[in-house]
């Protein structure tokens, strides 16, 4: 392995306070009947991060579909003036896609873990 440079140190410094920086609770709605009142009750942008042959099989009506791997490519369909929800199929794309825009300094976007599956399951 190489040893790190200065600017990998100032990288992993930068990803270090950001990774410290992260508000409690920004990765936290969990709850089914949560999603539906704000869905319901504010303008939230729900964006579900799964590919597209996913998203056609079924979703959260309502959300628009941005594949992960597309999602800095289509920064100009994400708000930044309104709430953002992501969510995938599983979760784990959905923290990968709400991590990468809070690098981008978006500070209005949550993920909903439960994602795709815990919907389903409690629509039931």
């Amino acid at each position: 392995m190489a040893p790190l440079t200065e600017s990998a140190d100032d990288l992993e410094t930068t990803l270090a306070q950001f990774l410290q920086g992260i508000p409690p609770g920004f990765y936290g709605l969990r709850d089914v009947n949560r999603l539906k009142t704000r869905l319901k009750e504010t303008d939230l942008v729900l964006i579900d991060v799964r590919e597209a042959s996913e998203y056609s099989a079924g979703h959260i009506n309502g959300a628009i579909n941005i594949p992960l791997r597309t999602l800095v490519q289509n920064l100009d369909r994400v708000p930044n003036e309104k709430p953002v929800m992501l969510y995938c199929s599983s979760g784990y794309r959905t923290g990968m896609g709400v991590m990468t825009l809070r690098l981008l300094g978006y500070d209005n976007v949550e993920g909903f873990p439960p994602s795709y599956q815990g919907w389903q399951k409690a629509e039931g």
